[in-house]
């Protein structure tokens, strides 16, 4: 396969095996055109599989006026439980309402009813108000102390982003799509101020080059050293932040459905979700400027997600015995001065390269966003090649996986 690769002249290159490569990879062979997907892990292994594993709209992106993402992601939320229903499942939420917490009853009121408008046509319900007395009968191990009352609504889960991943590179293959795994990207080949094509080595140490009229950059937090790798200067694209999850098997208590709370510490939201018969609790979003490949989750986090835990229901008595898994990933968000981490912007950029047009850098996106970020990307790559944009089917296509049944 790699001697058929490299003899091979590709319309698009594809960097980068994650939610966002894997998507545009099956746009694109959907459109017609001759793809190659190389990632230099396993596909999905990284970012994809360290989120928090929900399809959601984003509530507390209205805080910030990001009217637009909260309404995008809600759509693509709508979508996605129509094309993967066999992944993609509801999943009731509760916030609870504390007399001191940030967020009071009117405030939170109002933005469930701005997210319930801007998701206007959904198949799943509209958002409850309970009284305090109602919250605690539908969470009765809940910390009673402060409680207001909660608000209940709707969003959605995606237990293993990973198989989302896999389904996409498996309708890109049937396609006619070329997808290799463990391929590491070492420069980019440029010929007269265009990108050429791809130099890589393969699993088995083979230097290799294949040629391609764009190439795709979406290595989530490893854009910025793949450019730095192939010597392309610009202004630094990604400025990350690590997010780190913990899961623990049920406790004495535990809900039946997902908790959105509001740290004590920081007044970050945590979740406290139900996932593969365990509970996944998460996340911290602090900044990272180290090598993606060695994020690790620090001890103070998993304090921090274990106290906050702890707090809210106070009989689990939750200990680092308890936990099965920690996990941590890094965000590719998009290089800002912005100081508080929550108000960076969760929303995707397409950077193109000026001194290399045919160069696209993939920045930011969500896991909820990923079909229409490609179905963005892949309307620009035929632009790049001159010509006219065929209409994108992934909004309607169901994956392949549940088509077979």
């Amino acid at each position: 396969m790699v001697r058929a690769i490299a003899e091979a002249e590709f319309d698009v290159a594809i960097i980068g095996g994650g939610i966002n490569g894997a998507g545009i990879a099956r746009d694109a062979a959907m459109r017609g055109l001759k793809v190659l997907l190389v990632d230099k892990g396993n596909f999905g292994a990284a970012t994809t599989s360290a989120s928090t594993r929900l399809i959601h709209g984003g509530l507390r992106y209205l805080e910030h006026f990001e009217f637009g993402l909260v309404r995008e992601s809600l759509r693509e939320r709508e979508t996605l439980l129509k094309i993967a229903p066999h992944l993609v499942k509801p999943l009731p939420i509760s916030i609870p309402i504390y007399k001191q917490t940030k967020r009071g009853p009117a405030a939170i009121r109002a933005g469930m009813i701005a997210y319930d408008v801007l998701s206007w046509g959904k198949s799943l319900p509209r958002h409850r108000m309970l009284s305090q007395s109602q919250t605690l009968e539908q969470l009765p191990g809940l910390n009673p102390e402060g409680l207001l009352g909660s608000a209940f609504y709707f969003d959605a889960q995606l237990e293993f982003p990973e198989r989302l991943v896999l389904e996409n590179v498996a309708a890109a293959r049937e396609l006619g799509a070329e997808v290799v795994e463990q391929t590491r990207v070492t420069n980019l080949l440029v010929e007269e101020k265009m990108v050429s094509g791809i130099e890589f080595v393969t699993a088995d140490g083979q230097t290799r080059s294949a040629r391609a009229r764009v190439v795709i950059n979406a290595t989530g937090p490893w854009v910025d050293r793949l450019l730095e790798r192939a010597s392309i200067d610009g202004p630094k694209l990604i400025g990350g932040t690590k997010g780190s999850h913990i899961v623990v098997p049920p406790f004495a208590t535990a809900p039946a459905n997902a908790i959105y709370l509001e740290a004590r510490s920081d007044r970050r939201p945590i979740f406290i979700i139900p996932w593969n018969a365990q509970y996944l609790i998460g996340t911290t979003d602090v900044r990272f400027e180290g090598d993606p490949d060695e994020v690790r989750c620090e001890s103070w986090e998993v304090d921090y997600l274990l106290r906050e835990t702890n707090y809210a229901f106070p009989k689990a008595q939750l200990t680092d015995d308890s936990i099965v898994l920690v996990y941590s990933g890094v965000r590719p968000l998009p290089a800002t001065s912005e100081k508080d981490e929550q108000r960076i912007t969760r929303r995707h950029f397409i950077r193109e390269h000026p001194r290399l047009p045919n160069l696209l850098s993939i920045v930011g996106g969500k896991l909820t966003t990923y079909r229409s970020l490609a179905e963005e990307c892949v309307d620009l790559i035929f632009l790049k090649l001159g010509r006219n944009v065929p209409t994108c089917r992934t909004a309607t296509e169901i994956l392949a996986a549940d088509k077979r049944g």
